[in-house]
């Protein structure tokens, strides 16, 4: 037990040198907090997210021993990134805002890269073949759950996991394996009590009373994952967001009393605010020359025009009104002319009005 406990302690040295923290193990065995994501699933919040309800999906989520062979342990990790500068209120005519997360080098490769580095490190350690498969954000794993019987800490009432004195702004990834290793205690504490501001300041009022998210009315779902239009209902509430949306984080005090976190993922490579009727214009190559290397892409190029027609609308920016109409006449897609023909009639419609 001596040797597992040193082996232990290793990794999570050699883990905090690579910029994770906190770290922490759990069993690899089904958790409860699967029957309120199987909940989720039937109540048909997951949305256009269809790889989420496959049945082959939801068994590994069940059981993570459906994934990895003889699978003892779970290890948990967190890796932080940059915040939110500009205040929640800040716009620019004719910008759009990206989530925080987005901004940097796409965080996938970067943080595998990560991994397989530790991967290498306990096979090396171990001296002995070892069982291990890592996830970040794209495996069928609850990571949320085992972060919190992993001791990291606790869902908030917006979801995100909530780290005691660190916030809600990292990257969750798992690293399972066959190896039987000391394991830490479950996070209990709930750190969000009677507080409600992420309920309450959400545009969209995505956020249910249960801890769970309406995906189809939640602004990081509409501008990334969904493919289709977005709602007419909703287009207004959208904002300012281009990209992903960071209201929930933004207004939760855990957030606002943390310190700026190092940056294991490296300086932005995108600002804040991003020129839209640039984006509305750009082609396929353009797109992939500008956003190639950032999670942007999860959107492509026709999600992207999509959203930035959608926010140009919501601001009423009369300038754009010659792109807007030049993306109608060139392009094909159903919600990027959508989105156009709603913000042409958006700022006219103003125009007739004043």
């Amino acid at each position: 037990m001596v040797e597992t406990h040193a082996l232990w302690q290793a990794i999570k040295t050699e883990a905090n040198r690579l910029g994770f923290n906190p770290i922490g193990a759990a069993a690899a065995l089904p958790l409860e907090h699967f029957s309120t994501f199987e909940a989720w699933i039937q109540a048909g919040r997951h949305a256009g997210m269809g790889y989420l309800t496959r049945e082959d999906a939801l068994a590994k989520r069940r059981d993570p021993r459906l994934i990895l062979e003889n699978c003892q342990s779970v290890i948990c990790l967190a890796l932080p990134y940059a915040r939110s500068q500009a205040e929640m209120g800040t716009t620019h005519s004719g910008q759009g805002r990206v989530s925080a997360y987005a901004r940097t080098a796409d965080y996938h490769e970067i943080i595998r890269e990560k991994l397989a580095h530790l991967e290498d490190y306990i096979r090396v350690r171990c001296g002995h073949p070892v069982n291990l498969k890592s996830y970040v954000d794209t495996g069928p794993v609850l990571e949320r759950s085992y972060a919190m019987q992993a001791g990291l800490g606790i869902a908030g009432k917006h979801s995100c996991l909530l780290i005691q004195g660190i916030g809600s702004y990292f990257f969750l990834a798992e690293i399972l394996t066959d190896l039987v290793l000391p394991l830490d205690d479950p996070f209990t504490r709930d750190l969000c009590g009677t507080c409600r501001r992420c309920i309450d300041a959400c545009p969209t009022g995505c956020i249910h009373e249960d801890r769970t998210l309406e995906s189809s009315r939640c602004i990081s779902y509409l501008t990334i994952e969904n493919k289709g239009a977005i709602p007419n209902e909703l287009k207004r509430q959208v904002g300012p967001w281009v990209f992903g949306c960071d209201v929930c984080q933004m207004v939760c005090p855990h957030n606002a009393r943390t310190l700026q976190q190092n940056l294991p993922l490296g300086l932005p490579l995108l600002p804040e605010f991003i020129d839209l009727t640039a984006l509305l214009q750009m082609d396929d190559e353009t797109f992939e020359n500008r956003f190639g290397q950032t999670p942007l892409t999860r959107a492509r190029r026709r999600g992207m025009a999509r959203n930035a027609a959608v926010v140009l609308g919501a601001q009423f920016y009369r300038e754009a009104l010659p792109a807007l109409k030049d993306t109608l006449a060139r392009e094909e897609d159903p919600a990027v002319l959508d989105a156009c023909r709603w913000a042409v009639a958006q700022i006219e419609n103003m125009d007739k009005n004043q």
